[in-house]
């Protein structure tokens, strides 16, 4: 009988080193997909984003440029509401739907320190600070894992 080599009786270095390097990516993949799966934290980035959407939908289908008219949400500390400011009278809370108190608490959000009021005007376009004036930049709402942007120039929430 001859004798096999070494080398095709197993796996060669090259091979054990690639399939390592292969379940280090699937488990890379895998990890950063499941994380931030917590149902409460899920449902609390939909329905601020849902939150948000409204308050421009609003501004958009309100006003004409002539009354400018701003609806927007506002946040203090870890709640947030739906305010409008009209041309005579100061900012007004406004029930968002669905919610059976005028302001939110959104505990598990993890908010960006910058924002603390988006308003949104009769084209969608997004503004901030009192009195409001155009974002400079794209709005970030929130930080982690499902961050929530608005996006300058249109005041698009992807």
């Amino acid at each position: 009988m001859g004798k096999t080599s070494a080398a095709g009786r197993g796996f060669a270095l090259t091979n054990i080193l690639a399939i390592l390097v292969m379940l280090v990516l699937f488990a890379a993949v895998a990890i950063s997909r499941l994380g931030g799966t917590d149902p409460q934290y899920n449902t609390q980035v939909a329905k601020l984003k849902n939150h948000l959407r409204y308050a421009r939908m609003l501004a958009m289908e309100a006003q004409g440029a002539e009354q400018m008219r701003f609806w927007g949400i506002s946040r203090d500390g870890q709640r947030y509401q739906l305010l409008v400011i009209e041309p005579a009278v100061n900012h007004l809370p406004r029930p968002l739907p669905g919610e059976e108190q005028l302001q939110v608490t959104a505990d598990l959000l993890n908010f960006s320190e910058d924002f603390r009021a988006v308003f949104f005007d009769h084209q969608g376009r997004p503004h901030v600070g009192d009195p409001p004036r155009l974002a400079p930049a794209d709005i970030t709402v929130t930080l982690g894992y499902r961050p929530i942007r608005i996006l300058r120039h249109t005041g698009a929430i992807p």
